[in-house]
């Protein structure tokens, strides 16, 4: 069954204007039950044109104290209620309540189930785990790995490597730079690491080596690559939807360090963490093309006019694009992942409020 908006279009015309920045799609669903695979983006953009709205449909029910913690088997009820706005009405089916099991000491407790993911996990997890920004000179101050006791150069899962002195941690992981992120400038603004193995510190006698056993290898390990604390990659998973306002930034480009990008690719950002924050929702604006001088054929951009004028270069307005959502931040720098696009999204293009 559908929400039939129309119904409801007299009581919308006289809300107040903060109101009106949640509108309801005319084909939300009036009552739909939470699936497996859904995530929470897919949902809010079931009912809503801004999806990054999705706590405002939940703002008058108090029975819901995190609005991205959504659960299989939930069923969503869409409802007006007597102030004429629109909100969600949630019920769990009493057999949808947390099982219980069997502690390691033979206590009952709540087994947890899992609430729907707010992104598509199987896109992000990579570089949630895998991935990490950095300056350069934070990853040259990691120590290396050297060699094997065969001295070889290419390692793999069970091998015991000799490397510099780590830190006194169990767990490390194995680190490869890259590639190098600039900004808009060509400055640089860090180094994009990915984490190729985990590995575990063999305790020693030695001051001035490590000895390290690789556990879990994504690609091989060679002579060169870093160690790291567990602690580099670890952020929290509290993805929480919300707009961007007045930040305004580019897109630097991706981990795969393609030229095209669109829906669903994870994108890098300059915006760190002083700016932005996981769940952060910004639009996607391409700048128009170059302008051409009808009367010389010259493009405004060519550095042959910028000779003889020094004006500012004249640009058509930006029109908007897609929108992504930051899920991962740095010093100077975010991954965002792509949610929308209806054109091809490439290096520079804008990134501000939704």
């Amino acid at each position: 069954m559908r929400f039939n908006l129309s119904k409801w279009l007299f009581i919308l015309v006289f809300l107040p204007a903060w109101c009106m920045a949640v509108v309801i799609r005319p084909d939300a669903p009036e009552v739909y039950k939470v699936k497996k695979g859904d995530t929470l983006w897919d949902i809010s953009a079931m009912y809503l044109t801004q999806p990054w709205l999705w706590p405002e449909l939940w703002r008058n029910n108090s029975h819901i104290s995190n609005p991205h913690l959504i659960y299989p088997g939930d069923e969503l009820r869409l409802v007006i209620n007597e102030q004429g706005e629109a909100e969600l009405v949630l019920s769990r089916d009493s057999n949808d309540k947390p099982q219980k099991k069997l502690s390691p000491q033979g206590k009952l407790m709540d087994k947890a189930s899992e609430p729907v993911s707010v992104l598509p996990w199987s896109v992000v997890e990579p570089f949630v785990k895998g991935a990490v920004v950095m300056s350069k000179e934070e990853f040259s101050a990691l120590p290396r790995v050297i060699t094997d006791y065969d001295d070889t150069v290419r390692y793999a899962n069970e091998d015991l490597l000799v490397g510099e002195m780590a830190d006194n941690t169990d767990s490390l992981l194995v680190l490869r730079q890259q590639s190098t992120i600039y900004d808009m400038q060509d400055n640089e603004v860090g180094v994009q690491i990915r984490n190729l193995a985990s590995a575990t510190l063999i305790p020693t006698e030695s001051q001035d080596f490590s000895l390290v056993r690789l556990d879990k290898s994504r690609m091989e390990t060679r002579a060169g690559d870093r160690l790291a604390p567990v602690s580099i990659m670890e952020q929290s998973d509290d993805i929480q939807l919300r707009s961007a306002d007045s930040q305004r930034g580019h897109i630097l480009g991706n981990l795969q360090e393609h030229h095209l990008m669109g829906r669903l690719d994870v994108v890098v950002v300059d915006l760190g963490h002083s700016e932005v924050t996981p769940g952060t929702v910004m639009g996607i604006y391409t700048q128009g093309p170059a302008i051409e001088d009808s009367k010389t054929g010259i493009s405004e951009d060519s550095w042959l006019p910028a000779i003889f004028d020094n004006k500012e270069t004249p640009r058509p307005p930006a029109i908007k694009s897609g929108d992504l959502v930051v899920f991962k931040t740095f010093e100077r720098t975010s991954y965002a992942l792509i949610l929308n696009s209806s054109r091809i999204v490439r290096r520079g293009d804008i990134v501000g409020k939704p």
